[in-house]
Order: C-alpha cells, then structure tokens, then sequence
C-alpha cells in the first residue's frame, strides 16, 4: 500500500503537469486563430465585371507573411496538444497497470496469509471441524473478513457436532476465543457447543447490530406517521418494533438484564439464559412452552415466568435456559399433534442439550427438562432421538412419540389443572386418545397426583356449559395458562413442582 500511494501521488503530478500543458497549448491555439488574416470579401480570383473598375492583382504579400506566420503558431499549438493527448493515454495506461499491481498483490498469499485459503470451493469440500481448526489461524479482522467474503461458512460450521465445537473451543486461549467473539459473533452466538457465557457476549454484539439498524427504522416510520394524513401509517409496525427495542436494549445495557444465548428475529429463534453459570451451579433448566409460543412473549417477560420462579428461589445454584429454537406450533388440532413435527424439533433440541453441557460450568449439573402443554412433546420427542435429563417435567403436558420410552435414570413428573387440553386427552379419535394417540403424561408413567384447583376451574361453573360453552372453554384455557405462571394463585403447584425436581423420586 506504501508503494501504491507513492505511485499514485506520481500519477497525480504527472496528471496536473498535463492538465496544465493542455491549457496552454488550448490557449497558444486560440491566439494563433486569432491572427490568421481575415479573407477578402472577394476573391482575388474572381473576374471583372463590365464596367467595373476593380483591376487584376497578386496576393498582398504582407497579408500572406502574417497568414504563414499564423498558420506555424495554429501547426505548432496543435502538435503540443496532440503530445498531451499521447502522454494522456500513456497516464491512464500506467494508472491501470499500477491499480492492477497493487489488487493483485493484496490477493497474494504474503498479504492474505490464511484468509486465501477460505475460497468457496475450499468452504464446501472442507468439513466442518476442519474449517474451524483453520480458522484459529486468523485474526479478528480476518474473521469478519471472511465470514463477509463468505457467509456460507456460518452454516457450514454449523453443521459441526457439539462435541466438536465444543473441543475446539476449549482449546483456545481466552484471547483468541475473545477475538472469535468480536469478529464472528453471529456464528459464536449460535453455535453449540460454545460456552454459555461466551454465546451470551457475542449475543450482545448481535443485539447491538440489530438495535442499531431497529432505532434508525423505527425514526423514519415515526417520521413518516408523522406527515399529514399519515397518522395510522404502521402504527402496529411502530408498537412491535418498540417492544423488541425494548428487550434488546435489556441484553445490551450494562448490566444486561436480559441474557441472550440465541437470538435470530428473522428465523424465530432465541433463547434466554436466566442466572450466571458458575462454580456454584448445581441445576440446570430447560424450559419449553407450548402451542402458539412466539418471539414476542418472551419481550413482555410471559415465556420466562418459570424459569425466572425456580431461579429466584436458588440463585447462584441454578441456571434456566427458556427455549424457543424456531417456529412452534401456531395450531392445537394439526401441528401440535403431528409426531413427526415433534420429532424436527426433538432433534433441535437435543443438539442443544448436548452443546450446553459440554461446557465446564454446567457439565455433570443435574439437568431439568420443563416443557408446559406442546412443550413436553418437544422434551418427550428429544429424548427419543437421544437426548437426557434427570428429571423431565409436564406441565400439562401434550403427549410423546410412538417410540418414546422411560429412561431408567430420569424421574417424570406430570403437574395439570384440569383444563382444556386435560378434557382433550380425554377424548377418543377411534381406537386412540385425540391428543397424541393417547400417549400422555399421566397415561404413559408419569407421576402425578390430583388436578390442582384453579380460580375458574370448569368445576367452579355447574352448569355453566348449558348457559354458554364459551364459560368453561375460556375457564379450561385460563387454568391450562396458569400452569405456566408465577401467578400467586399457582403458588402450590410451583411449590409441589419445586420440591420434586429437589426431593423427588430417583433424587
């Protein structure tokens, strides 16, 4: 680069002493056509008229000197700017060879060093564990470098296993695991098998990016609403966008209140981890919810109220990650209750399983898997694909997969008001329960004691179904909800669900 600019600044003097050439031969042109001697009116040649006394006579021979004269001055300007348009070319011609010398040198390996080795083709023949060993070799401006040069790369490491992410990570020094974060943190923060905290920092960055480019949308729709007759343009737009601002700026506050182990807007992803892995953590939580769970319950703190209860109540001992890997169902009669829908996202969630307790601070903890209606089916399907927890919880829970069986080493737990989705499980599609093929909770082993009693339990409106099903429907929907809340008035079943993960059967 030090060279370019040397030659560069040549050109530039080359180019004014040019420029400057031009005009003077521009300006010596315009003075030789102004002493070229005007023509007679008529020409020497032309013949006498009758009666004219015009008289034959040769040229003047001053006028023909001064025409002469001229005519060197007009040759010799014009054979100046004839040299100037030649040296011109040459100037372009030398500008392109020297940009062209200075593109290829910062492409050659001396410069790019270990980058050159990250071409397309060198991406996808490459496995995955092998590109990210490759990549311990650049720096972090090489990383964004990279990975903006090639973004397919962030989904060809993806396709690492856990255990190898989690290999490769460890055997990284803080400082080079820091510059992986600073340079590749959409990649670091998705990963499984990064360490939980290391996820959380490079979340923060991602959060920042995305609050960045929110903000600056969010000013021109506000601005646009503002003008004359736009006062309802994307109001609804406008609210939405606030409240991800909002959150987002929870995980980017210093301290964050909000810590983000993924977060993809754009894909439906994120989970949230609640409480500090550390020497002192002895639980592990996995909370998934159910049917129509989306992005924006977690933004008014409604999908985390579990999570955050059984926190508060150990602290320092126990870390809860609430999880959301992507659309869930969005309707109870068809993709809630199809098995190899469940089983997708099984697999999804044993991934995750597997990538969180490979780090250090939380490997070998006792691990929890919560999952309130379809979220149990979501537990139930992972364990089919391999997937393990010490104790899985139901919280009226859906149901399992045909294959799904007990693991010898885990305690299952089913805790239910008796909703709607509980009246469901009741009813009969054939030889099968409606939900699941009647592979539920309580039917399928786990322990259970009686429905709790919710505020609007259908038993607290005899006879209400007779005045309106809308009665008992909106009382079975409210106690199916309560089950996932720390509302007071689901004190016990928090309590009885609490003292099981600590004192139940297997502990």
């Amino acid at each position: 680069m030090t060279t370019y600019a040397g030659q560069l600044s040549q050109i530039k003097d080359r180019q004014v002493v040019l420029e400057t050439q031009r005009a003077n031969a521009e300006s010596d042109l315009a003075t030789a056509h102004s002493k070229m001697p005007l023509p007679d009116l008529i020409p020497s040649s032309v013949p006498n008229f009758p009666g004219s006394s015009r008289q034959e006579s040769g040229p003047d021979p001053d006028t023909e000197r001064r025409k002469a004269a001229a005519q060197g001055q007009i040759d010799d300007a014009q054979s100046k700017i004839r040299a100037v348009d030649a040296a011109w070319d040459t100037l372009i011609s030398d500008r392109r060879r020297i940009d062209a010398t200075c593109a290829a040198a910062l492409q050659s390996n001396e410069v790019l060093g270990s980058v050159a080795a990250f071409s397309a083709s060198a991406i996808a023949a490459g496995s995955p564990g092998a590109l990210l060993d490759r990549l311990k070799n650049l720096s972090e401006a090489d990383l964004a470098i990279v990975l903006a040069e090639h973004p397919e790369l962030a989904d060809r490491v993806n396709e690492a296993s856990p255990a190898e992410v989690a290999a490769w990570w460890q055997s990284m020094g803080a400082a080079q695991q820091q510059a992986f974060i600073a340079g590749m943190p959409s990649v670091i923060g998705s990963l499984n098998g990064v360490s939980a905290l290391d996820r959380v920092a490079a979340n923060r960055l991602n959060a920042a990016k995305r609050l960045q480019a929110l903000e600056k949308t969010l000013a021109g729709w506000k601005k646009q609403a503002a003008e004359p007759g736009q006062s309802s343009v994307r109001l609804a737009e406008i609210a939405d966008l606030e409240q991800e601002i909002g959150y987002l700026h929870k995980a980017v506050d210093e301290p964050p209140t909000v810590q983000l182990y993924l977060y993809d807007k754009d894909a439906d992803r994120i989970i949230e981890m609640v409480g500090t892995p550390s020497s002192a953590t002895q639980k592990v939580v996995t909370y998934t919810p159910g049917t129509l769970a989306n992005i924006e319950q977690f933004y008014d703190g409604d999908t985390q109220q579990i999570a955050q209860w059984l926190q508060r109540q150990d602290r320092d001992g126990l870390v809860a990650f609430v999880y959301k890997d992507g659309r869930y169902p969005q309707n109870p009669l068809t993709e809630a209750n199809d098995e190899e829908y469940g089983r997708t996202t099984g697999r999804q969630l044993k991934e995750f399983e597997d990538g969180v307790f490979r780090d250090p601070l939380l490997a070998g903890k006792q691990s929890i898997g919560i999952g309130h209606s379809w979220g149990t089916s979501n537990i139930t399907s992972a364990e089919a694909e391999g997937a393990r927890w010490s104790t899985v919880i139901s919280l009226s829970g859906a149901g399992a997969p045909v294959d799904w069986k007990k693991n010898p080493g885990t305690s299952y737990a089913d805790f239910s008001y008796n909703d709607i989705l509980q009246t469901a499980q009741d009813l009969r599609i054939g030889d099968h329960g409606a939900v699941w093929g009647g592979r539920n909770p309580r039917d399928i082993g786990f322990d259970h004691g009686d429905y709790y009693e919710a505020p609007m339990s259908w038993n607290h409106f005899p006879g209400s179904a007779a005045v309106s099903w809308i009665l008992p429907a909106t009382a079975g929907v409210d106690s199916h909800n309560l089950a996932a809340s720390a509302d007071p008035h689901n004190a016990k079943l928090l309590d009885d669900m609490r003292e099981y993960i600590y004192n139940g059967s297997g502990k």
